[in-house]
């Protein structure tokens, strides 16, 4: 017979809700939990919340999963594995709320989570091996160092896993190994989701770095990175958001259509010896810029044109074929 938990109320509980790091400063990274008694000492990202159950047999955890069971709550598992008794089937968790659980320097091998939701749990170097996550939320939770092998998960999962961008690093780890896992599993989508977070997270870290005590030198440099870091983000998803890529790609051509248009006279942009006129004519000459055709029946006349123009061909040519390697990669997964 199953130990059925209390399902927590999350609408009320100040425990196991999202924003409940926002007091919680970090004390330095261990282990294993810090501990007085039986009571896991609180305001700390790398420890449990509050008093605790140690689990040290791995039936007992199991029987925590039973049919019945809604939550899984302020556990504290001890043994080094946590094994599928079902191999090589996989045990399966389903509808069930882990909060305040740690899994700390635990291998879990052969398990199944669907529709599970990891609250404020502690995987600090956890591998999860042969695993599948589907509909799976991990939520303020400690990633430090986890590990996955051969494991099927959406890294949409972690978007909201790390509290706090101080963590900026604990962040690029674990997206990074997301990555490795999904290449090495041949899973192109999770492979671009794992890749754009993980630039993201680094330009995250890049600002924290900042913010340390370094040679002016050295900032500038990391400045210009963050900022290209940033921008690129903004415009292109970092490579990956083909939406976001070909918005921008239509605001820039628009942007220049009207350039070309404004200062038509200045850029001597002119078609059978007469400067155009029409927006229609500035955005068709525009258009063969940036996508390099070169008809030649509009062409600049000035010295100002020509080097505009010839920024515009470099812009148009670099944008574009970022453009059609997105949607090559895209389509092609």
């Amino acid at each position: 017979m199953g130990i059925t938990p209390v399902a927590p109320n999350l609408a009320t509980s100040d425990k196991c809700v999202p924003g409940w790091h926002s007091s919680l400063p970090a004390l330095g990274c261990r282990y294993a939990p810090r501990r007085r008694g039986n009571t896991v000492l609180t305001h700390n990202y790398f420890s449990l919340d509050g008093d605790v159950k140690d689990v040290y047999m791995q039936t007992t955890f199991l029987a925590l999963l039973g049919p019945a069971a809604t939550s899984c709550t302020n556990v504290l598992y001890r043994p080094e594995t946590l094994t599928s008794p079902y191999r090589p089937w996989k045990f399966r968790v389903r509808n069930i709320i882990f909060c305040n659980v740690s899994f700390t320097q635990t291998t879990i091998t052969d398990f199944e989570f669907t529709n599970c939701t990891f609250q404020r749990c502690l995987f600090i170097g956890t591998i999860f091996r042969n695993c599948r996550f589907t509909s799976c939320h991990f939520v303020n939770c400690n990633p430090h160092r986890v590990e996955f092998e051969e494991c099927f998960l959406d890294p949409r999962s972690f978007v909201n896993c790390i509290p706090e961008r101080r963590y900026a690093n604990i962040g690029v780890y674990l997206f990074q190994e997301l990555l490795r896992n999904s290449r090495q599993q041949a899973q192109p989508d999770f492979s671009d989701e794992a890749q754009y977070h993980f630039r993201r997270w680094q330009r995250f870290q890049l600002r924290q770095e900042l913010g340390e005590s370094r040679p002016l030198r050295s900032k500038c440099g990391m400045g210009l990175r963050f900022i290209g870091y940033l921008v690129f983000d903004l415009t292109a998803g970092s490579g990956m958001r083909l939406g976001r890529l070909m918005i921008s790609a239509l605001c820039l051509l628009l942007f220049i259509s009207a350039s070309n248009w404004l200062f038509a006279g200045l850029f001597g942009l002119q078609q059978n010896a007469r400067n155009i006129v029409s927006f229609i004519d500035a955005f068709y000459f525009s258009a063969v810029v940036m996508t390099t055709l070169g008809f030649g029946d509009i062409t600049p006349t000035t010295w100002i044109g020509r080097l505009f123009v010839s920024g515009e061909a470099i812009i148009g040519f670099t944008l574009f074929a970022l453009l059609a390697s997105t949607m090559y990669r895209r389509f092609s997964s």
